[in-house]
């Protein structure tokens, strides 16, 4: 019986062999013992000496890696074997498959593949908090396939929870350099960067944002408007929120709602830089200052700061309009008018008189 299953063996062997004159017998032989005999210590010896007997064979270590090593879940091996398979040439699958609707025929692929299965595998540990290993998912996924954006997002992101800006930026920069118009890196890189206050960095980023998607176009807009906000440059943000509040009004599909946020925004622009004047008017004032230059200069930034001032009470009342249930926008708007009276009625007329 044992000699009748050796006979048989030997028989399927050489007709792979014959079949398939390419391959060597070793090779031939290793995927007999994996697939009829169900014997992967014999599959493993033989597959390995083919991986010499074929250096430039790609499908010996793919074998090796999915019929051998993975049913063992010797995971190491398999990593080993993939990674090997990717240094050789492609070539074709024994067995195409599809994958996400998509057909898979050569070696290549399949470890693509795989290295997004291993990514999603990544995901689903970090969702569980295990962060080491899926850590090691996702550097390993970037081995086999390191034009997948989506490792070095999650890498990105697992750095900056850890606080460590470096190598953040790091990861968001080899994402770049795969894919310099991904979307997700740009808008990732823009966020940190804001968060760790490096506004500049945050607004170029957005700015290498080019699609003719006006949504898109305006949502990166609004994300400047805000950093500028951020970094208290308020001429500039004025300048740019209000190009912005004319192109989300223009844009039949805004909702009233974006356009109030706008709205207020502005409004607390023009008042930060409507108060700093008001402030030092009633420095100079309160100094009773019989310097003539100085009055003069303090006239003109309370006529500057009654503008300021007039335009915020302006866009918050606009604010409030565009949505009914904002009372802090109207009760803002009332608060100035009188902040604006006393500019009118006794600051300005005040120093007009020392002139």
């Amino acid at each position: 019986m044992i000699l009748l299953r050796y006979l048989l063996t030997s028989m399927i062997i050489l007709f792979l062999y014959s079949c398939i004159g390419s391959m060597s017998m070793e090779f031939n032989s290793a995927r007999t013992y994996a697939r009829i005999e169900d014997n992967l210590v014999e599959a493993e010896k033989w597959g390995v000496i083919a991986l010499d007997m074929e250096p430039d064979n790609s499908q010996v270590p793919w074998f090796l890696a999915n019929e051998v090593y993975r049913p063992q879940k010797k995971m190491d091996k398999v990593a080993e074997m993939f990674k090997l398979a990717l240094d050789r040439a492609d070539a074709n699958l024994e067995r195409p498959f599809k994958s996400g609707g998509v057909e898979i025929t050569t070696v290549h692929q399949a470890i693509k593949n795989e290295a997004s299965t291993i990514h999603n595998d990544g995901i689903k540990l970090l969702n569980r908090g295990k962060k080491n290993k899926a850590m090691s998912k996702f550097l390993f996924s970037m081995e086999l396939n390191p034009t997948l954006v989506e490792n070095y997002i999650a890498l990105s992101d697992m750095s900056y929870d850890r606080g460590d800006m470096d190598k953040t930026m790091q990861y968001l920069d080899k994402g770049f350099s795969i894919n310099p118009t991904n979307q997700n890196l740009i808008f990732r890189k823009s966020k940190y960067a804001r968060e760790s206050k490096n506004y500049d960095l945050a607004i170029s980023s957005l700015q290498q944002i080019k699609t003719d998607d006006e949504k898109l176009n305006l949502l990166v807009e609004k994300e400047i408007f805000m950093i500028y906000i951020d970094k208290e440059d308020y001429n500039q943000a004025i300048e740019f929120g209000s190009q912005l509040f004319d192109k989300l009004y223009e844009n039949t599909d805004t909702e009233d709602l974006v356009l109030s946020e706008t709205c207020y925004n502005l409004a607390v622009c023009y008042r930060y830089i409507g108060y700093e004047l008001y402030n030092n008017v009633a420095d100079v004032i309160q100094s009773a200052t019989d310097d003539k230059e100085l009055i003069k200069k303090t006239l003109d930034d309370a006529e500057s700061a009654q503008e300021y001032l007039s335009i915020a009470k302006e866009k918050f009342f606009d604010a409030s309009g565009f949505n009914p249930d904002d009372k802090t926008s109207s009760n803002y708007a009332k608060e100035l008018s009188k902040v604006i009276k006393q500019l009118r009625k006794l600051f300005i007329p005040a120093l007009e008189e020392k002139l």
